[in-house]
């Protein structure tokens, strides 16, 4: 099974960057270092590297919280 975060909903609790703490969008691609997100309320897209934050995502229904530097890999080889 290939856990494919795209389409998933996502806040930034932390990043190193504070003025993207508590935004949330939408995943709309997923590279093996970073996050492609479109911002709830706003026509911008942003990419944000995974190892700089801990996000909290929405995949199927089901809510949890992640440091970024856990999904630093290549979506297909995650299991």
């Amino acid at each position: 099974m290939i856990l494919d975060y795209i389409n998933s909903n996502i806040k930034i609790l932390w990043y190193i960057d504070p003025s993207l703490i508590s935004r949330e969008g939408l995943i709309l691609l997923e590279t093996e270092k970073t996050f492609l997100v479109r911002l709830e309320g706003e026509n911008k897209v942003i990419r944000i590297f995974k190892v700089h934050g801990i996000f909290e995502i929405t995949f199927k229904g089901k809510s949890f919280i992640i440091g970024g530097y856990k999904l630093v890999r290549k979506p297909w080889k995650r299991i």
